[in-house]
């Protein structure tokens, strides 16, 4: 099981499934729950459906396809096709600052509206916090059966806040309509209900662009009164518990955050009432939900592999490869946006030797700290090391990482490999280019033609079997975000290796 952290580039991706998945449970919510009398089952149903929907795509479990060996089966695959290209390291530094007219077009101003919504929010619920102290302060208060009850004049009073109650001083606390009112109120407090209430608020202020999670809100204040007023009526007169409701319902005013005994939703409460004698079970409605979650974890939280990257088949024989992060030292490779090509290339490189005892992959790094290789103090003189290592370790393979970049645009992207035709072993390192493009291009978005070149040292006077791999474009926004996540350089690092497997089995 994987767990999706979110970048600018699946943020919107993310919000729309989140969108689905809690307009699919509250429509599920509206057909068969919503005013049936199994009121408490439907307040964690409610509660859950935020939680579900926020956490779920979050969520990525990997099935690896059965016909995933047989996809990759290094004996069926074909040499890739080549084309000529050119290659350079020009070198991007930190992009100039944003103009206003960048910072009122692009996310800033999204964030910026964003923020704005959720601040106004935010002061809704401190003006209702201050309003509750206030007249906690204001009013006297006794100790009742553990709950704090103040005597108060508000308006919108009976209501209760966590484990106080405001009651209304011109409502005889001793009388049957009293003791019926009280009893609702205690039900609240006890119940815990004030925290479902911040639990969602607190939602709704974050994610109030989610329509779904404004109505939750409004339909669990509804169950609260349907549990509080089951509870009250439970030795009472039903009949005249509703005429109380109508009686004292006109005019009320409460805040937001309160469990009002003269709430809304009146109607709804008096019909409720009704049916407390006539209450069926319900079990289809409430079990009716099993198929709906199941349905949505297959479609939201599984994910096929077609890649076999997590089910290793070892070469027959152990290969010794040599891994050269690009760059190094005094030399950064691409910089943007203080992100530096060298200290990826070397991410990427100490990935793959710490996952290649599983692949059976001897993995020998030209340098695993921010040197230039061998400790040389020019780009030739470590140009010379990085072959010269690999022909004293004897090494069967050369593969040398880095991030490609592009001056004039940012729409450049994708991975891409490189190999020389003056490489003493040209064939096997057009198939070793072959079997990288395999893996790589069921991950990514990759360049499916190897370009040869004859501009890159290190392939052209390596004497073994050698390429060089562009791990996207610095330069690309996509790319680079993808490139500088942990998990994604681990899954770079899994799919070189695999490609080594599969080139060594043909």
């Amino acid at each position: 099981m994987n767990i999706l952290f979110l970048s600018p580039d699946n943020l919107l991706p993310y919000l729309g499934k989140t969108l689905l998945i809690s307009g699919l449970l509250y429509g599920y919510y509206w057909c068969w729950l919503r005013n049936r009398p199994f009121h408490q089952y439907t307040r964690y149903y409610l509660l859950g459906i935020p939680a579900i929907s926020l956490i779920l795509p979050l969520i990525n479990f990997h099935i690896r396809s059965l016909s995933a060996w047989e996809q990759h089966s290094p004996r069926f695959r074909l040499l890739h096709e080549m084309t000529a290209g050119h290659w350079n390291e020009s070198v991007i530094r930190n992009t100039s600052p944003h103009t206003w007219q960048e910072f009122l077009n692009g996310p800033a101003l999204a964030y910026g509206i964003y923020l704005g919504i959720t601040a106004l929010l935010l002061g809704g619920l401190i003006r209702s916090f201050c309003y509750i102290r206030r007249i906690s302060r204001l009013y006297p208060h006794e100790k009742v059966e553990g709950i704090l009850v103040y005597q108060t004049a508000e308006p919108g009073t009976p209501f209760s806040f966590l484990q106080k109650i405001f009651w209304d001083d011109r409502l005889d606390r001793d009388s049957i309509r009293g003791k019926q009112v009280f009893r609702h109120e205690i039900y609240h407090v006890r119940q815990g209900h004030t925290l479902d209430i911040l639990y969602l608020a607190v939602l709704r202020m974050i994610c109030w662009w989610n329509p779904f999670f404004h109505l939750i809100l409004k339909e669990i204040k509804a169950t609260h009164e349907f549990l509080a007023d089951r509870y009250a009526v439970s030795h009472h007169d039903r009949y005249e518990y509703a005429e109380l409701l109508v009686w004292q319902s006109i005019g009320n005013h409460h805040s937001s955050l309160v469990n009002s005994f003269f709430h809304n939703h009146l109607k709804r409460r008096i019909t409720m009432l009704t049916q407390l004698k006539n209450n069926r079970p319900g079990h289809l409605s409430r079990i009716m939900v099993l198929p709906l979650l199941f349905l949505l974890f297959c479609a939201f939280a599984i994910r096929l592999r077609k890649d076999n990257n997590y089910g290793i088949r070892p070469p027959s024989k152990t290969l010794t490869v040599v891994i050269d992060a690009g760059h190094g030292g005094f030399d950064p490779g691409a910089v943007i946006n203080d992100i530096q090509e060298k200290d990826l290339t070397l991410a990427i490189a100490k990935k793959i030797r710490q996952l290649s005892a599983a692949y059976n992959v001897n993995v020998l790094l030209t340098r695993d700290e921010d040197i230039m290789p061998g400790g040389k103090s020019t780009k030739e003189e470590g140009l010379r090391y990085r072959t010269s290592f690999a022909d004293e370790h004897h090494a069967d393979l050369f593969i040398s990482l880095h991030i490609n970049n592009d001056d004039a645009s940012d729409t450049a992207r994708g991975f891409q490999v490189y190999l020389s035709q003056q490489n003493v072993q040209f064939r096997k390192s057009s198939l070793l280019g072959s079997a990288m493009v395999d893996v790589m291009k069921d991950v990514y978005p990759s360049c499916t033609q190897l370009i040869r070149t004859t501009e890159i040292y290190v392939l052209r006077t390596a004497r073994m079997p050698a390429v060089l791999i562009e791990c996207g474009y610095l330069s690309n926004p996509k790319d680079r975000t993808f490139i500088s996540r942990e998990e994604n350089q681990e899954i770079i690092a899994r799919n070189i290796l695999q490609g080594i497997v599969n080139y060594g089995d043909q």
